[in-house]
Parts: structure tokens; C-alpha cells; sequence
């Protein structure tokens, strides 16, 4: 009788195991290292909208681009770092904030 209950229990370890690679079951992936590697390359575009505005600040403060092109190149960095800061807290869960009237 105690052999028949281990045969048993090994038996629905099997299953349990191979149950996914049988029905090609895939696991959904929502967290993980895709997830992880999603984020790290939001961050990484968020930062470098973020370094492009300063450059361009910097940049029209130093006289080397006019003001239509400042306020056209400024408005597309700030667009593009807002949908990647919407994306990033909408990956994380972060509620989102409130929009800022700073600067406008």
C-alpha cells in the first residue's frame, strides 16, 4: 500500500512537471526578465530625452540654435520623455501624476 501511494505522488510530480511541455502551455510574462529588460531600456530611453533636453537648453542659451528650432526640437524631447515616463509607470504600477504647470 505505501508503494502504490509513492508510485502515485511520483507520478503526479511527473505530470505536474511535464504538464506544460505536453500542452504547450505558455506562463504569462508579466513579470521577469522581460519585464526587467523592458524597464531597463524605458529607463535608459528616458534618460537620454532627458540629456537631450539639457543639451538642447544648453545649446539655445548658447546662441547655437534659433528660438522656432528650440521650441519645435523642445516639444518633441518633452512629448517623447512624457510617454516614456507614462509607460514606465504604467509597467510599474505607479499611479499616474498629476500634470505640472511648471514651465508653460
Amino acid at each position: 500500500m505505501l508503494a502504490l501511494a509513492g508510485i502515485l505522488l511520483v507520478l503526479a510530480a511527473v505530470w505536474l512537471v511535464l504538464s506544460p511541455l505536453v500542452t504547450h502551455a505558455r506562463a504569462p510574462l508579466t513579470d521577469g526578465p522581460d519585464a526587467v529588460a523592458e524597464l531597463r531600456e524605458l529607463y535608459a530611453l528616458r534618460d537620454v530625452a532627458y540629456e537631450t533636453l539639457r543639451d538642447l537648453e544648453f545649446d539655445f542659451h548658447a546662441g547655437k540654435i534659433s528660438d522656432a528650432d528650440y521650441r519645435e526640437l523642445a516639444d518633441r524631447y518633452r512629448g517623447e520623455a512624457i510617454e516614456l515616463v507614462r509607460r514606465i509607470d504604467a509597467l510599474t504600477g505607479a499611479p499616474p501624476a498629476e500634470p505640472s504647470r511648471v514651465g508653460r
